[in-house]
């Protein structure tokens, strides 16, 4: 003879606890994954800052040394314009005439 006394009920109610248990566990390591993964991407910002930073100060390093080489043209440059000054100014106070252009 068969005797309902409800367990069969309360094994349904754990099982529908156990699965939504589960369930809870399995979004518990999801959300936890996911933020593991977050915390690489700072590391790999701070990694890329890094590298940053060294290539600014190369960079800097570098157009210092152009500024310095552009002033040293520069002063080149001026210097050549006074010789060619100087030159203009002698050849008139020599009065050197270019020759006459034949035709």
């Amino acid at each position: 003879m068969y005797v309902d006394d409800g367990s069969w009920a309360s094994r349904l109610a754990l099982k529908d606890k156990a699965q939504a248990t589960v369930s809870d566990f399995v979004s518990i390591i999801k959300t936890a994954n996911n933020d593991s993964e977050l915390a690489e991407t700072p590391h790999d910002t701070a990694r890329q800052f890094a590298t940053l930073d060294n290539t600014m100060k190369s960079t800097f390093q570098n157009i210092a040394k152009l500024t310095h080489t552009l002033r040293q043209v520069q002063d080149a440059s001026f210097g050549l314009l006074d010789n060619l000054r100087v030159t203009d100014q002698a050849s008139q106070s020599l009065q050197i005439r270019p020759p006459p252009m034949r035709e």
